[in-house]
């Protein structure tokens, strides 16, 4: 269903909705918008530092190192490094990183 609710950002590539479209890309199925993974990463940290806050957010940066299949165990590793969150996001089923990044800031909390 993440797959599909993610259209509505405007990205229709069937990579991730159509089987076929996948498997002649080298997937053994669809996978998850990038969006969508970056979505839970972002979520992960603002949870975390942010007292659930978005508007403590100044910048978002990501970089996708591999795909998700929708389904997959998403885990989020961050730490402090002045005023950014840097974040490293796993696929926990096969124990492999899929996207790294960070969470600028505009202030970090007293309390960290």
């Amino acid at each position: 269903i993440q797959a599909l609710l993610y259209r509505l950002s405007g990205d229709y590539n069937p990579l991730h909705s159509d089987p076929m479209v996948a498997q002649v890309a080298g997937f053994t199925r669809p996978i998850l918008h990038g969006l969508c993974t970056l979505g839970f990463a972002a979520r992960a940290v603002i949870k975390s530092f942010c007292n659930g806050d978005p508007a403590a957010v100044r910048n978002i940066f990501g970089r996708f190192l591999l795909h998700v299949y929708p389904g997959e165990t998403l885990v989020t590793e961050m730490w402090v490094d002045g005023q950014r969150v840097q974040y490293q996001t796993k696929a926990k089923e096969r124990d492999r990183a899929v996207l790294s990044g960070y969470v600028l800031l505009k202030h970090i909390p007293s309390s960290l």
